[in-house]
């Protein structure tokens, strides 16, 4: 399979992974384990089925994605859309990903990625950061232990890869803060990762609020939540995330995927 990549789905008409009307292609497998993962059918590197027998996970070549992904094109012409790369995470599937981007800027399209963080960055530097437009990068948790508690892995290699992308990368790198009631939404967490940000001279982020239609896909696959909030966060839960962010002037807010 080293020809081809594990995908577990294809979005068309997003408008939510980029500018203009995108694409996003959905890579299965992450090294993070976030208890609130919003895709958690794309957490596993390898083909599923859920409790409905339903498949989960499709090995494709970059010819065949791209013939799919080809057909909206026009779209991405006219609206300055593209092809978001999106998961899961991406980078798991570096070499794969490489030959997709490579392939994309042939044809002229715009690329964008949502990623974790948690990647090897000379390998990153080297076969995906060339080919890239644009980079939403995820920034969950600034405490160590928190990020070892609720994701199964240090943050070291996040922050680090985060601070020497913006070093080398001359594309814009957006930071993401997913708004986990209880979890991320603490002052404690909110305030250091804007002092984080305020250290690298970060000018827009986004933060962005729990959705939990992440728990019926959990169900689907036959998993005990570890995390139970069952309802959208409130406006005053999102302003009172805002106002703790206040070391960071220009935060945007959108909603989740």
């Amino acid at each position: 399979m080293d020809d081809k990549g594990l995908i577990f789905d294809i979005k068309r008409d997003s408008s939510e992974d980029g500018p203009g009307i995108r694409t996003t292609v959905f890579f299965k497998g992450c090294p993070l384990s976030c208890i609130w993962c919003q895709n958690p059918e794309g957490k596993k590197f390898l083909p599923e089925k859920d409790i409905h027998n339903k498949q989960i996970g499709t090995w494709i070549s970059v010819e065949e994605l791209m013939y799919r992904l080809l057909q909206d094109k026009p779209f991405y012409d006219t609206t300055g859309g593209g092809v978001t790369l999106s998961g899961g995470e991406p980078t798991l599937q570096m070499d794969f990903a490489s030959k997709l981007l490579q392939a994309l800027k042939h044809e002229g399209i715009h690329t964008a990625l949502e990623t974790s963080g948690f990647f090897r960055y000379e390998s990153f530097k080297k076969k995906m950061l060339p080919w890239l437009d644009l980079i939403y990068f995820d920034i969950k948790l600034i405490d160590e232990a928190a990020s070892k508690k609720f994701t199964g892995r240090s943050n070291k290699r996040v922050l680090n890869n985060f601070s020497r992308l913006l070093a080398d990368a001359k594309i814009p790198v957006i930071p993401r803060i997913p708004l986990i009631p209880g979890i991320t939404t603490t002052a404690e967490n909110l305030e250091g990762i804007a002092a984080f940000l305020n250290q690298h001279g970060i000018q827009t982020c986004e933060l962005m609020p729990y959705n939990p239609l992440w728990l019926d896909k959990l169900k689907k696959l036959g998993v005990t939540p570890l995390y139970q909030r069952k309802s959208f966060m409130t406006p005053a839960e999102q302003q009172a995330c805002i106002n703790r962010f206040t070391q960071h002037p220009h935060t945007e807010e959108k909603h989740a995927n």
